[in-house]
């Protein structure tokens, strides 16, 4: 039986045969080449100039690792699903006040509900949205959410765990201080990467963070990533690797434009196929 899933999906064959290399040393010159090639690809595509990190993780690293580092006392969730709620949960075990806007199940976040929220909650040091909520079927309007938290003075933490690599992110324009994703997602590579871009309001944040631990300590990362050895602990090679021959096949066959269609025009096949079976999609048309 096939599954067709947001992840993790199948995998390109040159991703594969990149993957089965021999390893090699992460403090190696072979290593250093990899990874510096792979952040500026990704600096590339999410069009942003902020430090990209490679954790050794999924997606929800980075989303705990925002928490500790930029986080002191409150956030805001913006929830319409599951992941939405994993974050408000994520924050709540590191010991931090979640203030929830949750619209009724299948409803996205509007910016004027948004901005309403946090007239009234002027205490919320950050807002947390997830781009594509999987558990929902439904892309909220992150351009203009970002914006409205900005209004607010807040940092922006963006879930494009299933999103990044399928959908515009543009990561600097919009303003988006933590914007993180995984490998076995839209870009189409095994599980066991997480990636993120992390903006220097937010190292700022982490320089000044108590008790973040140290796994996912952005200045460490940062110190690592700035002295040119790459990682400060043994980073995902194969999954690295993979995600550097899909970001390169990316470019060639027509750079994100032919990628983002490529995806509208998978969407738009299932939608038609479920039309065809006298079903409706269960999200509120945007």
């Amino acid at each position: 039986m096939k599954l067709f899933t947001v992840g993790p999906v199948a995998c390109y064959p040159e991703v594969l045969e990149a993957m089965g290399q021999q390893m090699y040393s992460h403090r190696s010159k072979e290593y250093f080449s990899l990874h510096y090639e792979t952040v500026e690809l990704l600096q590339r595509f999410l069009e942003t100039r902020n430090q990209v990190f490679l954790f050794s993780s999924t997606g929800t690293g980075f989303m705990e690792a925002s928490v500790r580092n930029c986080v002191r006392k409150s956030m805001l969730c913006c929830i319409n699903g599951s992941f939405g709620e994993r974050f408000s949960e994520v924050a709540v075990s590191n010991g931090r006040t979640v203030v929830k806007l949750e619209p009724p199940l299948g409803e996205p976040i509007l910016p004027d509900e948004l901005d309403r929220v946090l007239k009234n909650h002027p205490e919320v040091e950050a807002v947390a949205i997830t781009h594509n909520e999987t558990s929902a079927g439904l892309i909220n309007p992150l351009k203009e959410l970002a914006a409205t938290a900005k209004d607010h003075d807040k940092l922006v933490f963006v879930d494009a765990v299933s999103s990044m690599g399928g959908t515009e992110i543009k990561v600097d324009e919009w303003n988006i201080d933590v914007c993180f994703s995984s490998s076995q997602k839209c870009f189409g590579v095994p599980p066991g990467l997480g990636i993120g871009s992390v903006s220097e309001r937010a190292l700022k944040a982490s320089e000044a963070a108590v008790n973040k631990g140290w796994y996912f300590d952005f200045k460490i990362w940062e110190e690592d990533q700035r002295q040119g050895v790459g990682t400060p602990v043994t980073p995902a090679i194969p999954q690295i690797a993979g995600l550097n021959t899909a970001l390169k096949m990316i470019e060639r066959r027509g750079g994100k434009r032919w990628y983002f269609d490529l995806y509208r025009e998978r969407n738009r096949r299932i939608r038609s196929g479920v039309e065809r079976l006298g079903l409706s999609t269960f999200p509120k048309e945007g």
